[in-house]
């Protein structure tokens, strides 16, 4: 909710950017960039990236979320001094101008307001200096000069100059230049670093480097560098810093994903808790308190660092969260209410998530308690945070060894995710447990074959839901929202059960007993339970992949195919899509027969099912023939039926790639197909129309609907690859013969992609197409139309013109011609050349940082 009452905000701040846009000048609009979400769809809000245009200025900017930050960028480039401003109104985009504007002569006036602070303080700090000189030597002398050097201009190698004076030459360093350094370093935190170093190197007193190392920490300041100061010197440190210096041991111990992404080097990408451990074990109680007050904070920022430092304190002892375990559960479950920042209800706070799973595998029965304990009775969003951290706790990372089925943390948690969805109602709660088992049971099968009755009884349940479901459809009162939300819960029942099935299949595979148990269902499913037979379908996949798992389940998948249940029939048909192909020999033709009569089949929801598992299916060759009429017969009549584009272009693309079974037939059949996906929407041949390209673009009457289908894949943000690798299928007799429908698709593509344009009329030209080739460049410039900001495409348009009418002279041997045509070639170079110049100097405008 937090994420749509922003997202509603940033549109009413687009739309109110919008009114002064227009206010300003009747030239200036706003284009939309990328498509329209839902929120905007029920708003009517401009949400999403927008930008600023006007003809009179040259194409280019950038689209922002927030609109003022493209108009600001907009008007330095293009409108400061413009001379064809049309004011209509106030207010205008001035007021946006004006504003920053203000902000940036406030910030320089605070900046040399701090620039003559920090002078001042200079000075101050150079008396200080000047006084201590002449009670020093020579030597000691030019190490305070170095300091002054450092403290006026703080580079790399000034700082270098003094660190590297105390290692060199320690002895140079008297005591009354130490208690400079130490007093300086304890009031200027940047020069706090090159202290410790100094008094590192002098064998300065270990309380008094420890002193400025914790002080370094609470600051936040070179973490990594005073842990190292302080790590040897643990015995100096006392209890009352632990507070202040945890949180820094923990970020030196387990960086934040931000540093871990973004750091700069090596050195802020490693990790290394030694002194969180060194602590941890001085201090135990102490590092355990500030760690708990993170966790209370109520900051995202500073809880996540108490999962980090749980996460990292782990390897030196498993129990750590012991003593604050119940803190650390609660605010993990219930972060919604305790979390102040928390980014949504759906923030999985990953490093704090991370700390609970290690609770849950050191205290499985403690954590599962408190878990069961925190979600009853509580809101959704707690609920859904339980059923998160079991979620988490069954997961097995990637080639991790397999989970003994014994272990307590994946027992408990797998056994209370299986549950859950039989007695929950809540969505949020059932999207995290579906989730779960969408992540795939690799790791989990020893744990999931010892609780295979759980999944058996919990089908029954899950299958009972279905049903009620199922029941409510069509009640008095239903309208077209609740309808929708019935439809998302059976979606949501019906996938649960097939992962289920899945998850259960996965571990019984190649375990006789537990194929026996899965197998056995069927014979206890009463009649009328289509929806749960259909679901146990589901194991044909796995189990089969062994010959005593496939004589188990063919008599159940062949009763299925042949049986009178319309849904039976169904999930049959997508069983036989998913048998392995390394069963086909063991598999009798019976079963193929059958599979193939379904396509066939007078119901829809059959041959659509048929259809679909055809695709993927290991059909043997003998029955393809008889496939492949099933499916001519479906494109013959769903080609006449409407809203069913998709299902039909999904035959069309089947059925090309099994043309050459009609033998001398198949060049009608490819024709024919042609003019059937001269029907189809394009949208539905998007995904498919290059794969056709290979099965029909010999034909060639494919030319035409390439063309057709070249406006609909021209896409200027992935460069029209898909587009410009159509165009390169089409022969050079089909470009001749549709050479119009191709001239009209590049002007319809030139909007959005010049690219393609061009490379039509570069195909023209590989064609022998000279004339279509010039007629087409000069409609496109005329299309183009002659304003500043078409100007640089206009200019890109040009240049095969001119190539062309050049070539045309030197075929023709007009001397006129091509003098002329090369004094036209040296004239458009030098405007291109001015108009890149101003390109420059526009970017060069901009006031954005960026």
């Amino acid at each position: 909710m937090r994420d749509i009452a922003d997202t509603i905000k940033a549109g009413e701040r687009n739309r109110d950017t919008m009114v002064l846009v227009h206010n300003y000048c009747a030239n200036a609009r706003v284009e939309k960039f990328g498509g329209t979400g839902m929120i905007e769809q029920a708003t009517g809000l401009p949400i999403g990236h927008h930008s600023m245009r006007c003809d009179f200025a040259p194409e280019g900017g950038m689209a922002c979320w927030d609109l003022r930050d493209a108009v600001i960028d907009f008007y330095d480039r293009n409108c400061a001094g413009c001379q064809q401003r049309q004011p209509l109104r106030l207010p205008n985009l001035l007021e946006i101008i004006t504003e920053r504007d203000r902000a940036l002569a406030a910030q320089e006036a605070r900046d040399a307001f701090d620039a003559r602070l920090a002078a001042k303080a200079l000075e101050k700090r150079n008396a200080i200096r000047a006084l201590l000189a002449p009670s020093l030597g020579a030597i000691a002398r030019t190490l305070l000069d170095d300091i002054g050097l450092f403290d006026a201009n703080r580079t790399r190698e000034n700082f270098e100059r003094v660190t590297q004076s105390a290692r060199l030459a320690p002895e140079h360093f008297t005591p009354e230049l130490v208690v400079y350094v130490s007093g300086l370093a304890k009031d200027q935190p940047w020069f706090a670093e090159a202290a410790l170093i100094i008094l590192d190197a002098v064998s300065a007193d270990d309380v008094e480097i420890v002193a400025l190392a914790t002080a370094m920490l609470r600051w936040g300041y070179s973490d990594r560098f005073a842990v190292e100061k302080l790590l040897p010197r643990i015995h100096a440190v006392s209890a009352n810093v632990i507070p202040d210096i945890v949180g820094s041991a923990i970020d030196v111990a387990d960086p934040d994903d931000d540093e871990f992404l973004y750091g700069d080097g090596e050195q802020r990408i490693s990790r290394n808790p030694a002194f969180l451990v060194a602590l941890y074990r001085r201090f135990q109680s102490e590092v355990t308190a500030a760690i708990e007050r993170m966790l209370l904070s109520g900051k995202r920022a500073s809880v996540e660092r108490a999962g980090r430092g749980l996460h990292a304190l782990r390897v030196s002892d498993a129990k750590v969260a012991a003593p604050i375990l119940r803190t650390l559960v609660s605010v993990y479950v219930r972060a919604p209410s305790l979390v102040s920042d928390l980014k949504d209800d759906d923030d999985r706070l990953p490093d704090l998530a991370e700390a609970v799973n290690d609770a849950f595998d050191a205290s499985p029965q403690e954590v599962d308690g408190l878990l069961q304990s925190f979600n009853k009775g509580a809101p959704p969003s707690h609920r859904a945070r339980v059923t998160m951290a079991y979620a988490l706790a069954v997961h097995v990372g990637y080639n991790e060894p397999p989970v003994p089925a014994t272990s307590p943390r994946h027992s408990l948690a797998l056994t209370r995710l299986i549950w859950t969805p039989t007695v929950e109602r809540d969505d949020k709660v059932l999207e995290e447990v579906t989730s779960a088992f969408r992540a795939g049971s690799s790791g989990l099968e020893l744990v999931v074959r010892a609780q295979l009755d759980a999944f058996v009884g919990a089908l029954f349940l899950l299958d009972d839901r279905l049903a009620d479901l199922d029941a409510e459809k069509g009640q008095p009162g239903e309208n077209f929202l609740t309808a929708m939300e019935r439809s998302t819960r059976r979606s949501v029942m019906r996938g649960l059960m097939d992962k289920f099935v899945e998850w259960a299949s996965e571990a019984a595979a190649g375990d006789d007993a537990s194929v026996a148990k899965i197998i056995g269902m069927f014979d206890t499913i009463p009649d009328g339970r289509d929806n749960l037979r259909g679901a146990l379908l589901g194991a044909t996949k796995e189990l089969s992949g062994d010959l005593a798992g496939l004589k188990l389940v063919l008599p159940h998948l062949y009763r299925a195919l042949v049986g009178s249940s319309v849904l039976g029939r169904s999930y049959a048909a997508t069983a036989v899509g998913e048998l392995p192909y390394r069963s086909r020999s063991n598999i009798p033709d019976l079963l193929f027969e059958a599979f193939g009569a379904l396509l066939w089949d007078q119901y829809v929801a059959v041959h659509k099912a048929a259809v679909n598992a055809f695709q993927h299916s290991i059909v043997p060759e003998q029955f393809r023939p008889n496939a492949a009429q099933a499916i001519l017969n479906l494109i013959h009549y769903y080609r006449v039926q409407s809203n069913e584009d998709q299902f039909l272009a999904k035959c069309v693309r089947i059925l090309a790639g099994m043309a050459d079974l009609f033998g001398k037939g198949n060049g009608a059949l490819r024709r024919y197909l042609i003019e059937v996906a001269m029907g189809i929407d394009p949208l539905y041949l998007r995904s498919d129309i290059l794969s056709l390209s290979y099965s029909l673009g010999t034909e060639p009457e494919f030319a035409k609907l390439a063309a057709r289908m070249i406006p609909h894949l021209a896409d200027r943000y992935n460069q029209s690859d898909k587009a410009m690798n159509l165009l390169g299928r089409v022969t050079p007799d089909g470009l001749r013969a549709n050479a119009q429908a191709f001239h009209d698709a590049a002007i319809a593509v030139l909007d959005r992609e010049l690219i393609t344009a061009l490379g039509i009329v570069e195909a023209f030209l590989r064609a022998d197409m000279p004339n279509e080739a010039d007629t087409l460049v000069t409609a496109l410039l005329a299309t183009n139309g002659d304003t500043v900001r078409m100007r640089r495409r206009a200019t890109l348009l040009r240049w095969p013109q001119l190539a062309l009418r050049f070539e045309r002279a030197v075929s023709a041997r007009d001397a006129d011609a091509i003098s002329k045509a090369s004094r036209a070639w040296s004239e458009a170079a030098a405007v291109d050349t001015q108009d890149k110049e101003d390109g420059r100097e526009r970017r060069a405008r901009s006031g954005l940082p960026f």
